[in-house]
């Protein structure tokens, strides 16, 4: 009889659904720790893969158990990563066939996360501490995007591709790309507005009169 009470002792864990109910076992089977990490481990996947099972809980109890700062930053940032991509596929294919954004409840029943996850991803959006994933892809497709840019002005000869990769590149600001263009040109000599603002007042008051009369 003690030897059956053992080995369902061994495997209670694998039914806890609660970080209370983590708490209250590893309290009293300290031992179990590392069974019980593997065993949650193996759930959080199963619970992507199958869908049957909420997965927020047992992200909860994983962190809870997990120790080490850098493996729970990891798990946030993986776990984000993961829900970002259910969610933004369904709902991009939603608003293909739909001409509508899905609601909450329609995401959360077709894709079968939980309600708590699809809330806090809506949220906190790209504010998430734990995108950090998600930016880095962003950031991997906007290089390749700029690249891509790039091309098109060198290739077909397009000044005005070229001008918005110089903007969007950040070698220099909108603002002063907006100014490449703005001044007068008389003959070969080219004033800009800065130029004029460096005028005397009287003589900015010349040059209206002039260009006035001339109007």
């Amino acid at each position: 009889m003690s030897k059956i009470n053992s080995l369902q002792k061994l495997t209670d864990y694998e039914n806890i659904n609660s970080v209370s109910e983590l708490k209250e076992y590893l309290t009293l089977n300290p031992e179990n720790k590392y069974e019980v990490d593997k065993s949650l481990r193996l759930r959080v996947e199963q619970a992507y893969n199958d869908k049957k099972m909420d997965e927020f809980d047992l992200i909860e109890m994983l962190l809870y158990i997990t120790e080490d700062e850098d493996v729970k930053k990891d798990i946030r940032n993986t776990t984000y990563e993961t829900n970002h991509s259910i969610i933004t596929t369904y709902s991009h294919n939603y608003l293909l066939e739909h001409r509508k954004f899905p609601t909450m409840s329609a995401i959360a029943n077709e894709t079968n996360l939980s309600r708590q996850t699809i809330y806090n991803h809506f949220e906190n959006g790209f504010l998430d501490t734990n995108n950090k994933l998600v930016k880095g892809k962003i950031e991997i497709m906007s290089f390749n995007a700029l690249e891509k840019l790039y091309l098109i002005g060198i290739e077909d000869n397009n000044p005005t591709a070229l001008k918005h990769f110089i903007q969007l590149s950040g070698l220099v600001s909108t603002n002063n790309a907006m100014q490449v263009n703005n001044y007068i040109q008389i003959n070969n000599l080219k004033i800009s507005n800065e130029d004029i603002k460096r005028l005397p007042f009287e003589d900015i008051l010349e040059i209206e009169n002039i260009v006035s009369k001339t109007l």
